[in-house]
């Protein structure tokens, strides 16, 4: 095993599909009526990717912050990850597997 392999491959455990959340989100905001404030984790991933662009062709790396933007949160698409934000942000329920 490579020390890649050793840091970044996590055995999981197996899920089926109706478990997952259906919109893979980075970010979970309650607002003051109560509701869920999503903010989906692809749209996001994009974001900061071309923001990290922007600021970083300043000085002719806007190639290589684009591609740690749109990296640096890909680890959140992990089923066991989506379940902790959900959990840790309040938007999760025992009953219907946090699909709230």
């Amino acid at each position: 095993m490579t020390c890649f392999e050793e840091v970044f491959i996590v055995p999981l455990k197996p899920i089926s599909m109706a478990s997952q959340s259906p919109q893979p989100v980075a970010h979970l905001l309650q607002n003051d009526d109560g509701s869920w404030e999503v903010h989906d984790l692809k749209d996001h991933l994009i974001h900061v990717a071309e923001k990290a662009a922007e600021f970083a062709d300043e000085f002719g790396n806007g190639d290589w912050a684009k591609a740690a933007g749109q990296l640096h949160d890909l680890g959140k698409y992990n089923p066991r990850w989506q379940e902790y934000i959900r959990r840790s942000n309040g938007d999760y329920s025992e009953e219907n597997n946090g699909q709230d």
